[in-house]
C-alpha cells in the first residue's frame, strides 16, 4: 500500500550571481540559512483526519473513542502537488502563532466552501429508502475529510439521516454516510475496506458517529 507522502522541501543551494554579486532571497526557490520562510496565510488552513500513516512531527489531536485516527493540521494543496492537503508539522504549526481552537475555527470557513461542492451519490434499498450516501471529489488535490468538519456537515445531511449518522473515511477522498438507526453499515464493510487497501492516501478502517456533540468512534470494520 502507498501512502501520501509530503512534498520534499528545497534544499539551500549556491545564490546565482549577477553583475558579481550574490542574489540573496527568501522566496519559492531559495531559502538560506536564517531567512524565515513566509507566513501561511490563513486562507490555506485546514483541519484533516489523518490515520496512523502521517508523518511523526505533524501536528495532530486525538478524536474521542479513536484507536488510529484523529485530526491533523494541514494546508491547502496546489495543483501541481497532485496530492491531498499536506499535513504541517509541529514546527510550522507553532509558527502560526495560534492555538488549535484558534486554528479549526478559522478554517472552518473553507472547510465549508469544499463541502458546498460536494454532491453525494445516494443509494437506496428495495423501498426506495436511502441507506448510504458517498461522497467522492474529482481532484487529487481535494481532501474530502476537511469538508467533514464543516461545522454545517451536520446541517446538510440531517435530512437524509437524521441528528445522529455514521460516517467511513477509508481515504481522503472518499466518504460513506449511513444513518445512526436502523443502519446497514456493516453490509459495506468489504467496499470500503477495498477503498482503504487500494488507496494511495488511506485514512482509516474506523467507523465513526457524527452529532451535535462533535465526532467520535464507535468501533472498527474488521479486515476478512
Amino acid at each position: 500500500m502507498k501512502f501520501c507522502r509530503q512534498s520534499a522541501r528545497f534544499k539551500t543551494g549556491f545564490l546565482p550571481r549577477v553583475g558579481g554579486i550574490a542574489l540573496a532571497c527568501c522566496g519559492a526557490f531559495y531559502a538560506p540559512s536564517g531567512c524565515a520562510a513566509p507566513p501561511l496565510a490563513e486562507a490555506a488552513w485546514r483541519v484533516v483526519i489523518t490515520g496512523p500513516h502521517h508523518p511523526q512531527d505533524a501536528q495532530t489531536q486525538p478524536i474521542p473513542g479513536a484507536k488510529e485516527t484523529m485530526f491533523a493540521a494541514a494546508r491547502s494543496a496546489t495543483v501541481a502537488e497532485e496530492k491531498p492537503f499536506p499535513l504541517l508539522s509541529q514546527e510550522e504549526f507553532g509558527a502560526l502563532g495560534v492555538d488549535w481552537a484558534a486554528f479549526r475555527a478559522r478554517s472552518a470557513t473553507a472547510a465549508s466552501a469544499e463541502l458546498a461542492r460536494l454532491k453525494p451519490e445516494l443509494i437506496r434499498d428495495r423501498n426506495a429508502v436511502i441507506e448510504c450516501a458517498i461522497l467522492r471529489c474529482k481532484r487529487p488535490v481535494d481532501d474530502l475529510t476537511a469538508a467533514v468538519l464543516a461545522p454545517d456537515f451536520l446541517q446538510r445531511f440531517t435530512p437524509l439521516f437524521g441528528r445522529k449518522m455514521l460516517l467511513a473515511l477509508p481515504d481522503r477522498h472518499t466518504v460513506f454516510l449511513f444513518p445512526r438507526l436502523a443502519s446497514r453499515y456493516q453490509e459495506y464493510a468489504g467496499r470500503v475496506l477495498a477503498v482503504y487497501r487500494q488507496s494511495e492516501c488511506p485514512v482509516s478502517r474506523e467507523v465513526f458517529e457524527l452529532s451535535a456533540e462533535g465526532l467520535r468512534a464507535i468501533g472498527a470494520y474488521a479486515e476478512p
